[in-house]
């Protein structure tokens, strides 16, 4: 099939690949575990599908020692089903990070609602793919023997029942790719839709409808401004009255991420027991209204930005990982019995860099808190005892964190007529 050149050459870069994605998910697991400026909702996802991610590397780790040590032993029958159960698992949850943003997107959950969704994720994701992986080990024919055998790379799925690799692993799996794009785009157009309504507000007189931009990754509501006005009757003495409030509705909803807030300016008469503003300048007002609309002109385009660049690497990631793969398939599909090193070597390459890829999703989707943490500054709480704390130089970072913290704090409770504009982050 192939020399000894090219067997050895698949061997070390399997391996090699593996290490890259293993170092990678040790990163997510130490900061998550250690720092909570790392558990944002989308993160906490790439966090559990780390698990599968590391399972799967002990097996590519593996390599052709799976083979060498025979179909029935039991290291080619753990390493077929590991594999089994981990390649679906990766797309699967990719998928599941897309609808946790439709969920916030289109159904506003916030990072409380959507935590209370993760147990259903994780008995989907890996509960699913291990009712065929399990099935797999017992299944043993006279015409096809085992199912978990040599598979060119590593032992899996034996080319004698090459139909379930297309029918359990890699047809669901470009289901899944295809549901997670459509929800992307859709995501995608309401985000800018809401964008671009926000920087139209320049050049045309606001509406009374809500505009909100919410950013996906972080799940909370960055921003929402609803302007009423009214017009007074000019034959009566007129004052201004400014006036901040939370919506109800949404702070029942959330009790740990950024409360959405309203922002009324209206103009109407005043009786002699109403609240007023000490003859507060009407220009001021709509300074402070137009302010407020930059403002959320301004997170609309970070959120739009920071999905855009999140977006695109789950695209990237997800072609990277499956298209060579998928060739390699349809090519043995096409030539039975042929094997294209060519094929082998790139699906041996990028299949063990599922965690890689997860990693630089996670690192993008935290770099502020990335930033933090090389800078000294990410706040790190931990169970270890104290010595140990001390002995890993944890708790100087624990004090430098809290003074940041309490400054960070400061810096959000801005306040527009006495009343604080910003809850605090998750």
């Amino acid at each position: 099939m192939f020399d000894a050149n090219q067997w050895r050459a698949l061997e070390v870069t399997e391996r090699v690949a593996s290490i890259f994605s293993l170092l990678g998910t040790t990163f997510i697991f130490v900061t998550f575990v250690l720092s909570p400026s790392f558990r944002k909702p989308i993160n906490r996802l790439v966090f559990y599908a780390s698990w599968g991610n590391t399972l799967c590397n002990v097996a590519t780790l593996i390599s052709l020692a799976g083979i060498h040590a025979g179909q029935n032993s039991h290291l080619c029958q753990f390493q077929g089903f590991v594999i089994q159960v981990t390649l679906p698992a990766d797309a699967m949850w990719n998928m599941v990070m897309a609808f946790n943003v439709y969920l916030t997107v289109f159904r506003k959950y916030n990072a409380a609602q959507l935590r209370t969704l993760e147990w259903r994720y994780m008995l989907a994701c890996y509960g699913i793919p291990s009712i065929s992986a399990i099935a797999y080990l017992f299944i043993n024919t006279p015409t096809r023997g085992r199912i978990y055998g040599p598979a060119t790379l590593w032992c899996w799925v034996t080319p004698q029942w090459d139909f379930l690799r297309v029918a359990l692993v890699y047809g669901p799996v470009w289901v899944f790719i295809l549901i997670t794009f459509t929800i992307y785009t859709f995501a995608g157009r309401e985000i800018f839709k809401k964008r671009q309504q926000l920087r139209s507000f320049n050049t045309s007189r606001p509406s009374n409808e809500p505009i909100a931009t919410n950013n996906p990754f972080t799940s909370y509501k960055t921003t929402e401004v609803h302007v009423t006005t009214e017009l007074a009757n000019v034959s009566q003495n007129n004052s201004s009255q400014a006036s901040l409030k939370l919506d109800p509705n949404e702070a029942a909803a959330s009790h740990h991420g950024y409360d959405q807030y309203t922002v009324i300016i209206e103009t109407a008469p005043m009786g002699p027991l109403a609240p007023t503003f000490d003859k507060i300048p009407e220009s001021e007002v709509a300074q402070h209204m137009y302010r407020r609309y930059n403002n959320a002109a301004m997170e609309a385009n970070t959120a739009a930005w920071a999905y855009t660049k999140c977006a695109l690497l789950f695209f990237v990631s997800l072609l990277i990982t499956w298209v060579p793969a998928s060739i390699n398939r349809v090519y043995s599909l096409v030539h039975p019995g042929a094997v294209s090193f060519p094929f082998n070597y790139a699906a041996g390459l990028v299949l063990p860099l599922m965690g890689f890829w997860n990693t630089v999703i996670y690192v993008v989707t935290s770099w502020a808190a990335c930033q933090a943490l090389f800078a000294g500054r990410a706040p790190i709480r931990t169970p270890l005892p104290p010595s140990v704390r001390r002995f890993l130089g944890l708790e100087s970072g624990a004090r430098i964190s809290l003074q940041d913290s309490f400054a960070t704090e400061a810096r959000k409770r801005r306040s527009f007529g006495g009343e604080s504009t910003e809850g605090l982050a998750e």
